[in-house]
């Protein structure tokens, strides 16, 4: 018996699971669609591993939100595009600050060096270059991928917001003109008779109409 109750118990639970498994909680607008569909990207799983510590998560999500806002995607394609372009732009900022982080911990080292070689800011710097040629190159080809990776998705999103705005044009080209004929609304007219004419008198039983000649009896 206890086993039955919790048997039926189990039943219950499951088709109330499956009742509300069919309901939506998500946004049903497109509004609300447009609204949530990076969200994956700022706050989820993503971002953790994108927003590195010591990095700025709301930058993160104001630059994709802008890239967003420009470019307005409308399919999963598009969406994919505008999130390589926020990642692009994100990791080019980054490399920008590892190189002046670089710079700065190689132009301290050099700060014993100073003044035996007399050297100024820019004489410094260019020390630090020459001893740093392979790391310097390293920065350059990095900065030159983020970039390939940024316009290739830039040039992509463009050649499809042109295809679908040529393919709306060419449908509303091709779409038949409807061309509505005015129809008169009153029923027709019987046709007028002339003012002088009369129509002919019909015959009556009282007033028979006259035989012809040919056919009048001899008396």
């Amino acid at each position: 018996m206890g086993q039955r109750g919790i048997t039926v118990a189990t039943d219950k639970q499951t088709a109330a699971n499956r009742l509300n498994a069919q309901k939506s909680t998500g946004p049903k607008t497109p509004e609300g669609r447009a609204a949530v569909r990076l969200n994956g990207v700022k706050h989820g799983l993503t971002a953790e591993t994108i927003v590195l510590k010591g990095e700025s998560q709301a930058d993160f999500t104001n630059m994709l939100e802008s890239f967003e806002a420009e470019h307005d995607p409308s399919t999963p394609t598009e969406e994919a595009l505008v999130v390589q372009l926020a990642l692009a732009n994100w990791r080019l900022r980054r490399l920008y600050h590892q190189e002046a982080g670089f710079y700065t911990c190689q132009l301290q080292s050099l700060t014993g060096m100073q003044k035996d070689l007399n050297l100024d800011d820019a004489g410094r710097m260019g020390h630090a270059a020459a001893w740093s040629e392979s790391t310097l190159t390293l920065f350059n080809r990095q900065e030159g991928r983020l970039e390939r990776t940024f316009y290739r998705a830039l040039h992509e999103l463009q050649r499809l917001r042109k295809e679908r705005e040529s393919n709306l044009a060419s449908v509303c080209q091709t779409s038949p003109d409807v061309e509505t004929t005015a129809v008169s609304a009153e029923p027709p007219t019987a046709p007028s008779v002339s003012a002088g004419a009369e129509p002919p008198e019909m015959p009556s039983e009282q007033h028979p109409s006259p035989l012809p000649a040919s056919n009048r009896p001899i008396l």
